[in-house]
């Protein structure tokens, strides 16, 4: 047999080099390429609601107890419940002076008319633009519950300056009243809808709670208040109380209504909640006041 020249082992051992080198060169970047292996624990959002003194006070015995104030959790979200997706936050529109009127449409498809500035209607069936922020939030300068915090202290500054207004009046009057929330971000309501939606499902969820972008507090103009005489709970036992009742006989001369009234449950599609207050203006909150009908209603007549 003929023996391989030097030249044939020298490209023999060349080969098999290549190769090797080939070979561990695409294991590498197989490994470099390789996801990294993610913890799947998920962390509860850093502004899930914690106040429990926001709870609603079961009134009298019944079957059922009493279903939370609108928007505001019975109880903490689960630690494991999902984070919500961050929305892309739209500022809302510069406002003339001429929408304070309600001479425009109250809604288009079901979408809020922003427009119509402090005016502006949303409900179960009309829903904020997507991403919806106000651009003139400001900190509210009243007195909170502990639990109230962050944008939670914020309303649009004409209703800020309003509601210090308020409370500076219930003061004088001898009337003790603390803010528990206003300003509820779109990622807010997710998280607390979702809490509502698995504790109590989501049918009966929706009697007390509204879905995300629904909500009144995200217009920056309504906020919870209640007193220390039913411990600062969002109860409908406020009526009673001397607090309750100058509410109802007073909040509009600073331009608040009392949004769900409990004449009007089935037109508003919300339980009686005398701690609610939506800031409309004081000669449109006078003008409500005297005709004692729903905000719904208000705006329809004055349409016409």
């Amino acid at each position: 047999m003929r023996k391989p020249s030097l030249l044939m082992v020298c490209c023999a051992l060349t080969l098999t080099l290549v190769g090797c080198t080939t070979s561990d060169q695409s294991k590498t970047e197989e490994a470099e390429n390789k996801p990294a292996d993610t913890e799947q624990q998920t962390e509860t959002p850093a502004d899930t609601p914690k106040d429990t003194e926001d709870e609603v006070v079961e009134e009298a015995p019944a079957p059922e107890a009493e279903p939370p104030a609108e928007d505001e959790p019975a109880e903490e979200p689960a630690a494991d419940e999902p984070e919500a997706e961050e929305t892309p936050v739209v500022e809302a529109p510069p406002v003339e002076e001429s929408a304070q009127t309600p001479s425009q449409p109250l809604e288009q498809n079901g979408t809020a008319n922003v427009k119509l500035d402090t005016l502006i209607l949303v409900n179960k069936q009309i829903a904020l633009p997507a991403g919806y922020k106000p651009t003139d939030l400001v900190t509210a300068n009243i007195d909170f519950v502990d639990t109230a915090s962050g944008e939670r202290r914020m309303l649009r500054k004409e209703a800020a300056q309003a509601i210090e207004k308020l409370m500076a009046g219930a003061k004088a009057a001898g009337i003790d009243l603390k803010g528990t929330s206003a300003f509820r971000s779109y990622d807010y309501q997710v998280q607390l809808f979702n809490a509502y939606v698995a504790k109590d499902g989501k049918e009966q969820a929706m009697k007390y709670s509204a879905p995300p972008g629904h909500s009144e507090h995200q217009t920056g103009l309504a906020i919870d208040v209640s007193s220390a005489s039913v411990g600062y709970q969002l109860t409908q036992s406020l009526e009673q109380t001397k607090e309750g009742k100058w509410l109802a006989d007073n909040a509009h001369t600073y331009g608040f209504i009392v949004r769900y009234q409990r004449a009007y449950e089935a037109e508003t599609g919300y339980m009686f909640e005398p701690w609610h207050l939506r800031y409309i203006g004081v000669e449109h909150a006078t003008n409500v006041h005297k005709t004692n009908v729903p905000f719904e209603r208000y705006l329809e007549q004055s349409m016409n």
